[in-house]
């Protein structure tokens, strides 16, 4: 099965699907890295007494911001699966 020609809109739809993923990427290992600090990291470190107890304050924050960064990776995530409908302009059969 061949491609159709692939027109400069379609390219540049491809691009901006492209950059949703990455958009996508990057949320998701923020989403992460906000739940491992907050979630994981700063309740071992105070109850070892590594940290300072205050420290345990900032976690609410953290949270947040895990929450801001999972919205904004659906939000991306939606994009993504509309942005690969061109795909199926370039190859129109679905199954091979």
């Amino acid at each position: 099965m061949t491609p159709a020609v692939v027109t400069p809109e379609q390219w540049e739809r491809i691009h901006q699907t492209l950059v949703w993923f990455w958009a996508f990427l990057g949320c998701v290992v923020a989403f992460a890295a906000n739940m491992l600090v907050a979630y994981a990291i700063i309740p071992s470190l105070v109850s070892t007494r590594d940290l300072p107890a205050k420290v345990a304050a900032i976690r609410p924050i953290l949270f947040a911001l895990a929450a801001i960064f999972l919205l904004a990776a659906l939000f991306a995530f939606v994009n993504i699966v509309n942005g690969i409908q061109v795909l199926y302009e370039i190859w129109p059969r679905r199954w091979i």
